[in-house]
């Protein structure tokens, strides 16, 4: 069974490097905590460039909520801002926190734990999501004679208020969550309650008032429906994103099928622009790809950062992490270079980045 907790941009994006290629470690007032890759493995630099927690980790997460997974000797623990392991390696794998709890694994099976390392739940669960707006999806082994495995949520208490019945289930957002029966996939609301009745093949979840969803089969087309489940922008698209700061991209289907759009939530095109590749706007701004190098456009369609990197992500607390020269560094909001390239790409952290500040956090 598939088991979708967030639908991931695919787009040329990168995660952080520190600006000093020296990598001693030092005391830093900035509490901000960039994860970097240094020689195989994972540290922790701050705004500044200073190295603050040695690269000495096997996997590493990114900071939320004060806390980073991080791995050693084969198992997955919690330090803080300062480097302290505050809840000791013994878990097989874990999230990040979200809303004071973090998913947690034992063995094969997960559950989830709070900002103490204490046990909030069982570990009963063969797949798991972060929590949203109080709700978290969790699938189980509902018939074991069989291996039937089917999805849910439970609450902050861990308690099972939605009963697992369905093929796949995604993350609450603006009040509903896309969940998948015998093929199709509509939307519930927090009760459980069928608030768009099971029509799509494909479904993500609302962003902007809109949803993105597929028709007509797996190689069907995609438009957006509104809170209703009316369509607002009609199905036209080969694929698109979801909406983000009030943009999405489309990519077209016919003559021009290679080519991506920026719509509005009305449809419209946003910019006048076509693009190789689909981004998303955060902070105002959004990475684009010209003559195979990355640059930043506003919603107006101004370049703002001319095409001028290998690669780039979005922008986060004021800043992008660019690939240069095969590095990665940070650059800020004029297109600076505010932290020089000199760390590894490790595409894992890259894809954390997106993910978190662009479509969890």
């Amino acid at each position: 069974m598939k088991y979708s907790m967030i639908i991931v941009l695919m787009l040329l994006a990168i995660c952080a490097g520190c600006q000093r290629s020296n990598t001693s470690v030092v005391n830093s007032k900035d509490t901000s905590r960039l994860l970097v890759k240094q020689n195989g493995k994972f540290g922790y630099c701050d705004r500044n460039g200073n190295m603050v927690i040695q690269a000495q980790f096997e996997s590493a997460s990114i900071f939320s909520e004060g806390l980073a997974a991080v791995s050693q000797n084969g198992k997955t623990g919690f330090i803080d801002t300062s480097g302290k392991m505050v809840i000791e390696p013994r878990f097989d794998g874990a999230s990040f926190f979200r809303e004071g709890k973090a998913a947690v694994q034992f063995g094969d099976r997960w559950g989830y734990i709070d900002k103490t390392g204490k046990n909030v739940s069982e570990y009963n669960f063969i797949a798991t999501s972060a929590f949203f707006e109080k709700l978290a999806s969790v699938v189980v082994i509902s018939d074991p004679k069989v291996g039937e495995a089917k999805a849910g949520f439970i609450n902050e208490q861990n308690k099972l208020t939605i009963t697992p019945q369905f093929d796949d289930a995604t993350y609450f957002s603006e009040g509903l969550a896309a969940v998948k029966l015998g093929g199709k996939y509509g939307y519930v609301d927090a009760t459980g309650k069928t608030a768009i009745p099971v029509a799509f093949d494909e479904a993500g979840p609302f962003r902007d008032k809109r949803a993105r969803v597929k028709i007509n089969g797996k190689y069907g087309i995609v438009g957006f429906i509104d809170r209703d489940g009316k369509i607002a922008i009609t199905p036209q698209y080969g694929e698109a994103t979801d909406f983000h700061e009030g943009i999405a991209a489309v990519r077209n289907r016919g003559a021009r099928e290679d080519k991506w759009l920026l719509i509005d939530t009305t449809g419209a095109k946003a910019v006048d622009q076509e693009f190789d590749a689909p981004t998303i706007f955060s902070e105002g701004l959004a990475p684009f790809v010209e003559n195979k190098k990355v640059g930043y456009l506003d919603k107006t369609g101004k370049v703002v950062i001319k095409p001028q990197f290998e690669a780039g992500s979005i922008f986060f607390e004021g800043v992008a992490p660019v690939r240069q020269d095969g590095k990665l560094g940070f650059i800020d909001k004029s297109g600076a270079m505010v932290i020089k390239p000199v760390f590894e790409w490790d595409q894992r952290t890259i894809d954390m980045y997106l993910t978190y500040y662009a479509m969890i956090k």
